[in-house]
């Protein structure tokens, strides 16, 4: 079972102004961060702004880690909602000279000021990047609900023809298993991603409207489940790395 876990990048300013020995400091926290996943997981997915607070460049972090010796595979998020093509195209060439595995492009959360969306959507951003033959050099993939729907739903994010699909916070193997069988005809990957059951992360599934009831008890053997369901899982515990790295040393325990 292939595992990665997301870590979200330090925020540009806290409080009201910059202040670069603090943000100097979080960047080598989350480089510890990185360091202390070697070993049980497979890859490191670092998140671009989310809740469109902006937070250093996913693709700026990722190399941070990166030049710190660290050898897991790293793939980043890319926010289209901030973005033109010619900025998108700039961080994708970014990404592909920094040796990052694979790209998330995203919509992303509105951001709290200035202007709240470019116009851009995700699937319309990867055609473009696959005419200009950037596929070639890293892989591509898109965000998907944690439950389909129907087929319709998703029917140009399977035309923009994404390497894999990941999806939100999955709360069903059932669900898991639909998209699993709508995306391997087309030959997508998918990549579940599942958050830690933990009391710090109740406000962060609240937030999406995420019940982990079906797996809050045996979060372990729910895991390996959609890993075997699944190409890959992610797991995410955004207010909590301890409770992450406890659940993930408690996977390899029981391996």
């Amino acid at each position: 079972m292939r595992i990665s876990y997301e870590l979200n990048p330090p925020k540009v300013v806290k409080g009201d102004s910059f202040d670069l020995l603090r943000l100097n400091l979080e960047m080598e926290y989350l480089i510890g961060r990185a360091s202390s996943l070697n070993g049980f997981v497979d890859g490191i997915h670092l998140t671009d702004s989310v809740l469109g607070i902006p937070r250093v460049s996913s693709v700026t972090a990722a190399n941070y880690i990166k030049r710190s010796g660290n050898s897991l595979n790293l793939s980043c998020s890319l926010r289209v909602r901030d973005r033109n093509l010619t900025s998108t195209s700039q961080f994708v060439c970014d990404a592909i000279l920094m040796g990052m595995k694979s790209l998330l492009i995203l919509t992303g959360d509105e951001p709290p000021d200035g202007p709240k969306d470019s116009g851009l959507k995700p699937s319309d951003v990867l055609k473009v990047l696959h005419s200009r033959k950037y596929d070639t050099a890293v892989d591509l993939n898109l965000s998907i609900p944690n439950k389909i729907k129907n087929r319709s739903s998703i029917q140009k994010k399977i035309e923009a023809r994404p390497h894999a699909f990941i999806t939100q916070s999955i709360m069903s193997l059932s669900d898991l298993g639909e998209i699993v069988d709508i995306a391997k005809p087309s030959g997508i990957k998918v990549v579940a991603c599942i958050m830690v059951p933990s009391e710090k992360n109740k406000s962060s599934a609240i937030m999406i409207g995420l019940n982990w009831k079906e797996y809050e008890k045996k979060p372990i053997d729910f895991i390996r489940q959609a890993g075997k369901i699944a190409n890959e899982v992610l797991i995410t515990s955004p207010n909590s790395f301890t409770s992450g790295i406890d659940l993930l040393k408690e996977l390899k325990k029981n391996k």
